[in-house]
Protein backbone atom coordinates (compact mmCIF):
# COMPACT_ATOMS: atom_id res chain seq x y z
CA UNK A 1 0.00 0.00 0.00
CA UNK A 2 2.72 2.65 -0.72
CA UNK A 3 2.55 5.38 -2.87
CA UNK A 4 5.25 6.59 -5.00
CA UNK A 5 6.66 10.32 -3.43
CA UNK A 6 5.38 11.51 -6.47
CA UNK A 7 2.08 11.13 -6.16
CA UNK A 8 1.95 11.38 -2.52
CA UNK A 9 2.95 15.13 -2.99
CA UNK A 10 0.67 16.31 -5.43
CA UNK A 11 -2.24 14.78 -3.69
CA UNK A 12 -1.03 16.97 -1.06
CA UNK A 13 -0.89 19.63 -2.79
CA UNK A 14 -4.22 19.32 -4.10
CA UNK A 15 -5.95 19.35 -0.50
CA UNK A 16 -2.99 21.46 1.22
CA UNK A 17 -4.04 24.63 -1.34
CA UNK A 18 -2.90 26.82 1.31
CA UNK A 19 0.62 25.76 2.44
CA UNK A 20 2.36 26.91 -1.14
CA UNK A 21 1.67 30.61 -0.79
CA UNK A 22 2.42 30.85 2.64
CA UNK A 23 5.69 29.10 2.52
CA UNK A 24 6.36 31.92 -0.56
CA UNK A 25 4.91 34.76 1.68
CA UNK A 26 7.53 33.41 4.43
CA UNK A 27 10.45 34.21 1.91
CA UNK A 28 11.41 30.31 2.85
CA UNK A 29 13.28 28.30 0.31
CA UNK A 30 10.85 27.01 -1.66
CA UNK A 31 12.55 23.23 -1.58
CA UNK A 32 10.50 23.04 2.07
CA UNK A 33 7.42 23.61 0.60
CA UNK A 34 7.37 19.65 -0.08
CA UNK A 35 8.63 18.20 3.52
CA UNK A 36 6.48 20.83 4.36
CA UNK A 37 3.56 19.53 2.41
CA UNK A 38 4.22 16.09 3.57
CA UNK A 39 4.43 16.49 7.15
CA UNK A 40 0.40 18.58 6.40
CA UNK A 41 -0.94 15.64 4.73
CA UNK A 42 0.89 13.36 7.46
CA UNK A 43 -0.73 15.34 10.35
CA UNK A 44 -4.36 15.68 8.77
CA UNK A 45 -4.27 11.78 8.63
CA UNK A 46 -3.09 11.18 12.02
CA UNK A 47 -6.04 13.44 13.43
CA UNK A 48 -8.12 11.62 11.18
CA UNK A 49 -7.45 8.51 12.75
CA UNK A 50 -7.90 9.00 16.38
CA UNK A 51 -10.97 7.81 17.82
CA UNK A 52 -12.16 10.27 20.23
CA UNK A 53 -14.53 8.94 22.49
CA UNK A 54 -18.51 10.23 23.10
CA UNK A 55 -18.40 11.30 26.66
CA UNK A 56 -14.99 12.70 26.38
CA UNK A 57 -16.17 15.95 26.30
CA UNK A 58 -18.03 15.89 29.46
CA UNK A 59 -15.53 13.55 31.22
CA UNK A 60 -13.06 16.67 30.91
CA UNK A 61 -15.36 18.79 31.57
CA UNK A 62 -16.26 17.04 35.08
CA UNK A 63 -12.56 16.60 35.87
CA UNK A 64 -11.31 19.99 34.82
CA UNK A 65 -14.71 21.36 37.31
CA UNK A 66 -13.46 19.01 40.36
CA UNK A 67 -10.12 20.06 39.93
CA UNK A 68 -10.86 23.92 40.25
CA UNK A 69 -12.87 23.19 43.22
CA UNK A 70 -10.10 21.31 45.04
CA UNK A 71 -8.14 24.36 44.09
CA UNK A 72 -10.16 26.83 45.63
CA UNK A 73 -11.03 25.01 48.41
CA UNK A 74 -6.89 24.59 49.00
CA UNK A 75 -6.93 28.61 48.92
CA UNK A 76 -9.71 28.93 51.63
CA UNK A 77 -7.96 26.80 54.30
CA UNK A 78 -4.61 28.90 53.73
CA UNK A 79 -5.69 32.13 53.64
CA UNK A 80 -5.12 34.41 57.19
CA UNK A 81 -7.24 37.04 57.50
CA UNK A 82 -5.40 39.89 57.02
CA UNK A 83 -4.21 41.59 59.99
CA UNK A 84 -4.73 45.09 61.12
CA UNK A 85 -1.71 47.48 61.19
CA UNK A 86 -1.31 49.29 64.69
CA UNK A 87 -2.72 52.39 64.24
CA UNK A 88 -5.68 50.39 63.52
CA UNK A 89 -6.11 49.87 67.24
CA UNK A 90 -4.99 53.24 68.45
CA UNK A 91 -8.43 54.43 66.58
CA UNK A 92 -10.35 52.26 68.00
CA UNK A 93 -9.40 53.05 71.08
CA UNK A 94 -9.85 56.76 70.68
CA UNK A 95 -13.14 55.90 69.14
CA UNK A 96 -14.24 53.98 72.64
CA UNK A 97 -12.77 56.62 74.59
CA UNK A 98 -14.68 59.38 72.65
CA UNK A 99 -18.03 57.51 72.77
CA UNK A 100 -17.79 56.12 76.44
CA UNK A 101 -17.30 59.96 77.46
CA UNK A 102 -20.67 61.16 75.41
CA UNK A 103 -22.76 58.47 77.08
CA UNK A 104 -22.26 59.83 80.46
Amino acid sequence: MTQEPSTFIEEARRRETWLPPAVERDGRDPREGEGLIATAALLRGVTAAIQIPEDAEERSRRLATAHMQELRADRKRRATPPAAPWYFRIGNLMRFVFTLGRRR
